[in-house]
C-alpha cells in the first residue's frame, strides 16, 4: 500500500515539475514511508538503504559455553533455581511419612516405601516378616495371650509352659489325643476319660484295668472271662493241702458211733470206682493256674472254648457238660447228678423216702439199669459219694453252731464263708444259728460302711470272724493316718498350709501360710498377687506403678509384672522412667512419664 501511495505522489510531483517550474529544493522523503521497503529516510530527506542488522551471538543454548544459556540471541548466565521437594530426596516433606532417599526407599521391613509411606514394621497392626504377632503400637503391651513391644508372643496357651489359670500346656500337642486340650483347661481326649476316642477300642474310665473292663491302654478288654486265664479274688490253696482238709475228723466223729453209719449201702460203696473222680474233678482248675484278680471269681477259663459243651461254661463259673449237675437233654443227656454220676446216689430225696428203689446215673449221663437205695441229708449217715461232708441228723443240721449245715455240705464254723448269727438283721450272706455271733466270715466290707471318713473304693477284711481289720482300709482323698483322722495339707491345702480333719463331719479345715488364704489356701491375701507360675503369693506393685511424676497425671503407662518372686513395675513400650524416679529411689516402682519418639513403632 505504501508503494502505491509513493508512486501516486511521485507521479503528481513529476507532473507538477513538467507542468511548471517546481521547487527543486524540496526533500525526497519526509519519513521512511516515503522510501522503499529496504530503505529509510535519513535526516536530509533522502531515501537511503537500511544498514545490515547485527548477527546474533547465539541461536540455541548449544551455541553457548558451559554454564550459559541462549537468551534473545545472547549467551547469558542463568539465575540460580531453588530445587523442588520430592519423594526420594531423603527429606521428609509435606505429607510424606518417611524418606530414606531414592535408593533406600525400597520397602524393606522397618523402612520406607517408594511412595514415601512407611513399610511394614512392628506396631503397624499387621503380622509381617518374622513377627509372631502385631496388635498395633498401643496394644503391643504383652500380658497373657498378648503381644510384646517387639512383636513376639507373650505367655499364652500353646507355649508349652503352664501359666496363670492354665490347667496344663503341652505346646504344639495341645488338642491332640493324650495331651492338654486346645484351651489349656485340662487334659483332652485320653485313655481313661471314660469316652471311646480316636483309635480306642474301649474306655471304662477309672475302671480301666479292672476285671471284666477295658485294659489300661484302651486297646481292648483286659483280664476277663474268656482270656484263657483263671482269675479269682482269692485263689484256693494247693490241691495237696485241700486233700488233708477233706479228711477232717469232725465229720466222722458223731456219725461213726451211730448204727446208721454202718449200713450196708455205706460200706458197699464201690468207693474206689474210678468214675467217681473222673467227670466231677474236671471243672476244678489246678491252684497253680489261678491268678489273683479283684472282683474275679472264675473256676475255669478255656478262652474261645468257653460255652462249648464239654468245656468251661460261658460265665467261667464251672464245667458245662455231663457232670455239671444240670440236665441238658439237647446234648443227649438222660440224667446228670453231678459228682454223684457213676455212684450209688440216685435222685437224692427227702426223709420218708429211704429204701425206695431209684435209678442211678452213669458217668456218661445215661440212666443205669441198676437200682440203688436212697439216702438223704439228715439221716445222720455220711454218704460221701452223694456230696455229703457231714450229717448230724435232721434235728441238728443247720441249727447248732459248730455242727453240720442244713444241706450237709460243710460245718458251720468261722471260715466256711457264711456269716452265722443269732439274728441276721442287717447282714448279707448270713444264716441264723443258735449260739453264733460272727461279725463276718471270709468276705469283705466297704470301708465306707465302717466309718464315714474311709474311702468307699477300698474294703476291710474280716478278722477271725469277730471284727473288721480297718488297717486294710484306704482313706478318703486328703485323709491319712490310723482311722483316717489326719489330713494331707500338701494336697488339701494346696501345699501352703496345715490342715485339721474332723471325722464326725468329714470336713477338713486349713490354716494357710505364705500369704495364702481361702478354704483350700488357693487365694492370696490383700495386697498380694498370685505369680504367673501359680506357685506363690508375691507382693503387689505400688499403686503409683506406671503413673506420671508425683502422680500429677493419673494416666498410667506401665503394669505390674508377676513373673518373678515379687511384683515388678514395667513401663509400657515407648515409655521410660524419668530422672525423678532415679533421683528418688524411695519409690518402690518406677514412674513412666517420659515418651521416647523416633523409635520404630513409637
Amino acid at each position: 500500500m505504501k508503494k502505491i501511495t509513493f508512486l501516486v505522489l511521485a507521479f503528481i510531483a513529476a507532473f507538477a515539475v513538467s507542468c511548471g517550474d517546481g521547487n527543486k529544493d524540496k526533500p525526497e522523503c519526509v519519513g521512511d514511508y516515503d522510501c522503499t521497503e529496504n530503505q529509510e529516510c535519513n535526516s536530509e530527506g533522502v531515501c537511503v538503504d537500511k544498514p545490515e542488522p547485527p548477527k546474533p551471538e547465539c541461536v540455541t543454548s548449544e551455541d553457548c559455553s558451559d554454564g550459559k544459556e541462549c537468551k534473545d540471541g545472547s549467551c547469558v548466565t542463568p539465575a540460580p533455581v531453588e530445587p523442588e521437594e520430592y519423594c526420594g530426596d531423603g527429606i521428609v516433606n509435606g505429607e510424606e511419612a518417611c524418606d530414606d532417599g531414592a535408593e533406600a526407599n525400597d520397602g524393606h521391613y522397618g523402612g520406607c516405601n517408594e511412595d514415601c509411606t512407611l513399610a511394614a514394621y512392628c506396631g503397624d497392626g499387621i503380622v509381617n516378616g518374622e513377627e509372631a504377632c502385631d496388635k498395633g503400637t498401643e496394644a503391643n503391651i504383652g500380658g497373657y495371650n498378648g503381644c510384646k513391644a517387639d512383636c513376639t508372643l507373650d505367655e499364652r496357651c500353646g507355649d508349652g509352659v503352664k501359666n496363670g489359670t492354665e490347667e496344663c500346656d503341652d505346646g504344639e500337642n495341645n488338642g491332640t489325643y493324650g495331651y492338654c486340650n486346645a484351651l489349656c483347661a485340662g487334659v483332652g481326649d485320653y485313655c481313661g476319660d471314660g469316652i471311646v476316642n480316636g483309635e480306642e477300642a474301649c474306655d471304662d474310665g477309672e475302671n480301666n484295668g479292672k476285671y471284666g473292663k477295658c485294659n489300661t491302654e484302651c486297646t481292648g478288654l483286659g483280664d476277663r472271662c474268656g482270656d484263657a486265664v483263671i482269675q479269682k479274688a482269692v485263689c484256693p490253696e494247693p490241691a495237696a493241702e485241700e486233700s488233708d482238709a477233706d479228711t477232717e475228723t469232725p465229720d466222722t466223729e458223731t456219725p461213726d458211733t451211730e448204727t446208721p453209719d454202718t449200713e450196708t449201702p455205706d460200706t458197699e460203696v464201690p468207693d474206689t470206682e474210678t468214675p467217681d473222680t473222673e467227670a466231677p474233678d474236671t471243672p476244678e482248675a489246678p491252684a497253680e493256674e489261678c491268678v489273683v484278680k479283684e472282683n474275679a471269681n472264675e473256676n475255669c477259663d478255656e478262652g474261645e472254648l468257653n460255652g462249648v459243651y464239654g468245656h468251661c461254661n460261658a460265665e467261667c463259673t464251672g464245667f458245662y457238660g455231663c457232670g455239671d449237675g444240670v440236665l441238658q437233654e439237647d446234648q443227649g443227656e438222660e440224667c446228670d447228678y453231678g459228682i454223684n454220676n457213676g455212684t450209688e446216689y440216685c435222685n437224692y430225696g427227702e426223709e420218708g423216702q429211704e429204701g425206695v428203689p431209684c435209678k442211678r446215673c452213669t458217668v456218661d449221663c445215661k440212666l443205669s439199669e441198676e437200682d440203688a437205695t436212697l439216702n438223704y441229708c439228715g439221716d445222720a449217715a455220711i454218704v460221701g459219694l452223694n456230696g455229703e461232708v457231714c450229717d448230724d441228723g435232721k434235728a441238728t443240721n443247720g441249727t447248732v453252731y459248730g455242727q453240720c449245715n442244713a444241706d450237709c455240705t460243710s460245718l458251720m464254723v468261722c471260715g466256711d464263708g457264711v456269716t452265722q448269727r443269732v439274728s441276721c438283721s442287717g447282714y448279707d450272706n448270713c444264716t441264723e444259728v443258735a449260739d453264733a455271733n460272727e461279725i463276718c466270715d471270709s468276705n469283705t466290707k466297704s470301708c465306707k460302711e465302717i466309718a464315714p471318713v474311709f474311702s468307699a473304693e477300698s474294703e476291710a477284711l474280716c478278722s477271725e470272724c469277730s471284727s473288721w481289720d480297718e488297717s486294710t482300709c484306704q482313706c478318703e482323698e486328703y485323709y491319712s493316718g490310723n482311722g483316717c483322722l489326719s489330713c494331707d495339707g500338701a494336697h488339701f491345702c494346696n501345699g501352703h498350709g496345715t490342715c485339721t480333719a474332723d471325722r464326725q463331719t468329714a470336713t477338713v479345715t486349713c490354716s494357710c501360710t505364705d500369704h495364702f488364704t481361702g478354704p483350700n489356701c488357693s487365694e492370696c491375701e490383700d495386697k498380694y498377687h498370685l505369680n504367673d507360675a501359680g506357685t506363690m503369693c508375691i507382693k503387689d506393685c505400688d499403686s503409683s506403678c506406671g503413673q506420671a511424676s508425683f502422680l500429677i497425671n493419673p494416666a498410667s503407662h506401665g503394669h505390674c509384672d508377676y513373673s518373678g518372686e515379687k511384683g515388678v513395675c514395667v513401663c509400657d513400650p515407648c515409655w521410660i522412667t524419668t530422672g525423678v524416679a532415679l533421683i528418688l529411689p524411695t519409690f518402690e516402682t518406677p514412674e513412666c512419664a517420659q515418651y521416647t519418639p523416633n523409635v520404630p513403632g513409637c
